[in-house]
């Protein structure tokens, strides 16, 4: 009988704080020059969008919308990277933006950039992890993380920690892929594997059991909006990056000069076989 992996939601590794930042103290160069210098997320392709970058600033313009960002409200960025989307929401709507990341690289990055950006005064980046912050509760009136929550290696943990920090009413949005089931063949399993060990990731939820952390941590009125099609147009540049760089990383990794990293290779069949779907999740902490 083939082995099945289970418990996708339990956790398949744990990875450690130290080991996410040095993956982004390490490639952020690489991000910022062959993929975005704003964002490091797939973006959503519509069909007149032009290019990756409008790609990305869909994603923004997405999480404006399901959040109804406005200039009253106090936002966290969980997992903000080099602060693009941070950015690009205050200047546009006015909010006041907390970007958190675990790299100082990023923060370096997203600081500078803030500090270049005509909504400075709203914007502040540190250095912490979202599963357990030092702000205050109540501290934000909503809160989203694009492509970051993967990271933790409990997923409610970082839900349980956004309840606290959230204002009654508040909302919450996270865009991410999500598997399809909790058990997977073995092929299946060699693809999910070669997904999440590249890129830093312990774990991924399925859908149902993500949904469930939301409505057992508190949150209601949970929607999950399928944008597993809009990001296909970049799942496919990432694979055709990834055509050139995959036997320079297979020979180096086998002579022990590299860490194995096959995710860009793999993300597209994970995705093309459906056994995980991107999507967005927005929920709201009771106004009461």
């Amino acid at each position: 009988m083939e082995k099945k992996r289970k418990g996708a939601t339990n956790g398949d590794t744990v990875v450690s704080n130290k080991d996410i930042a040095a993956y982004y103290d390490t490639h952020q160069f690489w991000y910022s020059h062959f993929w975005s210098p704003a964002a490091l997320h797939y973006g959503f392709w519509y069909e007149d969008t032009k290019d990756l970058a409008e790609a990305i600033l869909n994603t923004n313009k997405f999480v404006i919308d399901a959040l109804w960002i406005n200039h009253e409200d106090v936002v966290l960025d969980a997992g903000c990277g080099v602060g693009g989307s941070s950015i690009y929401i205050a200047e546009t709507t006015g909010a006041r933006v907390e970007g958190v990341t675990l790299s100082e690289v990023q923060l370096k990055i997203a600081t500078e950039r803030a500090g270049r950006s005509s909504a400075s005064d709203l914007l502040r980046f540190s250095l912490q992890d979202y599963t357990c912050t030092n702000f205050g509760g109540g501290t934000f009136s909503k809160i989203f993380g694009i492509e970051s929550i993967c990271h933790a290696n409990k997923k409610i943990d970082f839900l349980k920690e956004a309840y606290r920090l959230m204002q009654p009413g508040g909302k919450i949005a996270v865009a991410d892929a999500f598997l399809t089931k909790e058990d997977l063949d073995a092929e299946e399993n060699n693809i999910y594997t070669n997904f999440i060990e590249g890129w830093v990731l312990p774990n991924l939820a399925t859908k149902d059991r993500f949904q469930k952390d939301l409505l057992e941590t508190g949150f209601t009125n949970v929607l999950f909006r399928d944008m597993h099609d809009k990001v296909k147009r970049s799942s496919e540049i990432i694979y055709n990056h990834s055509r050139f760089t995959y036997p320079f990383n297979l020979i180096g990794s086998k002579l022990g000069l590299v860490p194995r990293n096959f995710s860009a290779r793999y993300q597209k069949e994970f995705f093309d076989r459906k056994i995980a779907v991107y999507g967005v999740f927005v929920a709201e902490k009771p106004a009461t």
